[in-house]
């Protein structure tokens, strides 16, 4: 999908500029940089693709829901996204094959550690009940914004990681080696309901803390147990 992209308003360099800091903080979390130098441990990558599953397992859910009161400009997008999003749950769970996680792991649905609840929760709430910009900047233009860089950068130890093989690696490199039109489409959407009257400054106020949660699940999933 081609995205016209339309003349950023002043605001738009204060929301990258805000959300910067938290995009580095995620590709700084011990799971990113361990896959980046290609130390994974494989109970503890295990266990970090189970715990964090239930994100990926109902990303299309949460678009369908964005779908349902999507401006014009936006509908085309999210049943493209959610199509994508269906694809990458089944691309997830091969690199859970790779990385030789019972498949069962992935069928039986586990309890939620607290930080991946809340940040599961928050997704959910915004996607539902927050002004469209809003929810479009939490759900998409946040967390859709920083997969690609943590593609790029565990890939930079994972490629060349004969255990998992092609499969193992299919999720990382599919965000990785395009450029990700989602946040970009995203952002077309934010700024179109920006101007029908939306605030952005509550857009990037969603949008931190969507990162902000997404990096605490990460750590929590992750933990050294």
């Amino acid at each position: 999908m081609s995205v016209q992209v339309t003349p950023h308003p002043a605001w738009v360099a204060g929301l990258d500029t805000e959300l910067e800091p938290h995009r580095r903080a995620i590709l700084d979390t011990p799971v990113v940089v361990d896959a980046s130098e290609n130390r994974l441990i494989d109970g503890e990558i295990q266990n970090f693709l189970v715990a964090f599953y239930p994100i990926i397992r109902d990303f299309p859910q949460w678009l369908q829901i964005l779908l349902d009161r999507s401006p014009p400009n936006g509908q085309a997008f999210f049943r493209d996204n959610i199509r994508v999003e269906k694809r990458h749950d089944a691309m997830w769970r091969a690199m859970g094959d790779g990385f030789k996680v019972p498949r069962a792991r992935f069928q039986v649905p586990e309890e939620m550690n607290a930080e991946t609840r809340e940040f599961h929760d928050y997704l959910t709430t915004m996607s539902r009940t927050a002004p469209s910009a809003s929810a479009v900047g939490a759900v998409n233009y946040a967390v859709e914004g920083v997969a690609q860089k943590i593609s790029e950068k565990a890939l930079r130890g994972l490629g060349s990681n004969e255990k998992i093989g092609p499969r193992g690696r299919w999720w990382l490199e599919e965000h990785a080696k395009y450029d990700d039109e989602h946040p970009i489409h995203a952002l077309e959407i934010i700024k179109t309901c920006v101007g029908t009257g939306e605030e952005p400054d509550e857009v990037t106020t969603a949008s931190v803390k969507s990162l902000t949660l997404m990096r605490e699940s990460m750590v929590a999933c992750y933990e050294k147990k």
